[in-house]
């Protein structure tokens, strides 16, 4: 039975229309899938849903819950259904929950602010959604802060948070795009259980082929602020009707051309690495204990090698790479670059040869500085003469694809694809030997991810790099390098060359690894 019938939805923000003529429909009982690139409209479809649009938008058409039109509600009874008839996941839970707050409080909350229960019983009904949702009163107790659990962690509660009252609908936008792939696939059959049991409706919205294969009934292809193609899922995958589609497809599975040019030459080279965090006394009387955080680690990476890394969410890969790029000190063991120890106290010009890009390049930019100023801070690693710097910035700009004119823009002007295109010029600008790429893809859509993976494979053939490259997107690490480790408890559990690891994984661990990752089946993409 239909649920949400949405028909002509059409949006537009001053004079920019956004969405034209979106219609669609959603069953009780059903997962469906919106797919699309970064601004093909599918986020603003949902907060059309929710009427949480910017100011100056103006919406049309029907967005029909159960038969009440969303569309044409108050926001006083908008208000009374938000949280109570449609629910929602957002992308990041740290920026969705209250860090002042207790983990129980954010539960109980919508439960109180609907007049759904004292703030006793919601306490209990929060106490029962954490529980539903994986996180037990014995390890997660109702007084828990955001700061202490993992990504994944949080995001069961941000899903505690809502489904509290039960909704009709819940809509999860990118629910999964930052956690590894173990995590996600508990988080993607928790909300398939959740829509069985409680007999909702769930709006899955995500540029992942490869999850809405596994989880989504029915799917909508979005371009542009249209839907171009929709039907059933396998139905969808398997023909492909509109060349949009087709494109997505080609973007998911790409591999980039990749010149074979490693050599013998240790670049990197991590031996018996350890390191180790102190944990708060339980008592004044009792000895701090430690948490061995990176346990004995070792491997090189040679001149002009692409090194992937992989492992769940704390495995200790961001312990081991802040300890790479010299940030972290070391309990045991050594780091070498190029023979030179590296530290917290390298010198400057031993630090230039390695640089990093981050998952999220709008957050590793200082909104208020142009792109010129962002692009050449790693000059202070390695001083140049202005008229050399600013001929450096666009050469770096150039060799990312960008026009020497971007340098004159600020960081909001551009999108997610070029923010990062203009982090890889940050690291480029000082010609390192070693960029460490940490999640450097994860967030962008296929076809954006598509376009960086070949930049990044052009620009190691051109200037010779090598690439540490940290991600959780196993087929991401298995298209872009030649070796792989990965990492579990600290630890090393397994390495070797990508494809043979891929294809005849020796540990346990690894072999859960691949089984985790969402895939589209063969017989789909072949049809």
């Amino acid at each position: 039975m239909t649920l949400l019938s949405v028909r002509d939805l059409s949006l537009q923000i001053g004079r920019t229309p956004i969405l034209q003529g979106v219609s669609f429909d959603v069953a009780r009982g059903e997962v469906f899938g919106l797919v699309g690139e970064s601004g093909s409209g599918k986020s603003m479809t949902a907060l059309a849903l929710m009427q949480l649009l910017p100011h100056g938008a103006l919406a049309a058409g029907r967005a029909d819950l159960d038969g009440t039109d969303l569309l044409s509600l108050s926001e006083r009874r908008m208000c009374a259904l938000r949280g109570n008839e449609i629910g929602m996941i957002f992308q990041e839970p740290m920026t969705a929950l209250n860090p002042m707050r207790t983990i129980g409080d954010q539960v109980a909350e919508t439960l109180v602010i609907h007049g759904a229960a004292t703030r006793r019983e919601a306490l209990r009904v929060a106490r029962e959604k954490l529980d539903r949702v994986g996180l037990t009163a014995g390890r997660f107790p109702l007084t828990r802060f955001p700061h202490e659990l993992s990504g994944g962690q949080r995001q069961r509660v941000c899903i505690a948070m809502a489904v509290a009252l039960r909704p009709k609908l819940l809509i999860a936008d990118e629910p999964t795009t930052a956690l590894d792939v173990t995590t996600q696939a508990g988080i993607l059959d928790l909300l398939k259980g959740l829509v069985a049991e409680e007999d909702m409706a769930l709006m899955l919205i995500t540029h992942d082929l490869a999850v809405v294969a596994g989880v989504a009934d029915h799917v909508a292809v979005m371009e542009r602020g249209r839907i171009v193609e929709a039907g059933r899922t396998e139905a969808v995958f398997r023909t492909r009707a509109h060349d949009y589609t087709r494109r997505l497809f080609a973007a998911s599975s790409h591999q980039p051309d990749r010149a074979a040019q490693a050599t013998e030459a240790p670049l990197l080279q991590v031996r018996a690495a350890r390191r180790d965090y102190l944990l708060p006394r339980p008592s004044p009387f009792a000895a701090s204990p430690k948490l061995t955080a990176v346990k004995d680690v070792s491997f090189t990476l040679h001149a002009g090698e692409s090194l992937g890394l992989v492992g769940e969410s704390g495995c200790g890969k961001s312990t081991l790479t802040r300890a790479i790029l010299g940030l972290d000190p070391l309990q045991g063991g050594e780091i070498l670059l190029k023979g030179a120890p590296v530290g917290p106290n390298m010198p400057r010009a031993q630090r230039a040869g390695v640089q990093v890009v981050f998952q999220d390049p709008y957050g590793s930019f200082d909104p208020r500085h142009k792109v010129a100023r962002l692009v050449a801070e790693p000059f202070h690693l390695a001083p140049a003469p202005q008229a050399e710097q600013r001929d450096r910035v666009a050469e770096a700009l150039a060799a990312v694809g960008l026009a020497s004119a971007d340098a004159d823009k600020y960081i909001h002007e551009f999108s997610g694809g070029q923010r990062q295109r203009i982090a890889i010029a940050r690291a480029l600008i000082i010609r390192p030997e070693l960029i460490v790429l940490d999640e450097a893809v994860s967030a962008l859509d296929v076809r954006v991810r598509a376009q960086i993976l070949d930049l990044l494979a052009d620009l190691q053939g051109r200037f010779g790099l090598s690439y540490l490259f940290i991600s959780h997107d196993l087929s991401v690490v298995r298209a872009v390098t030649d070796r792989v480790l990965v990492m579990r408890a600290g630890e090393i559990v397994e390495e070797g060359r990508t494809e043979a690891v891929f294809n005849a994984p020796t540990h346990p661990y690894t072999r859960a690894l691949l089984s985790a990752t969402p895939r589209i089946p063969e017989g789909w993409i072949d049809g």
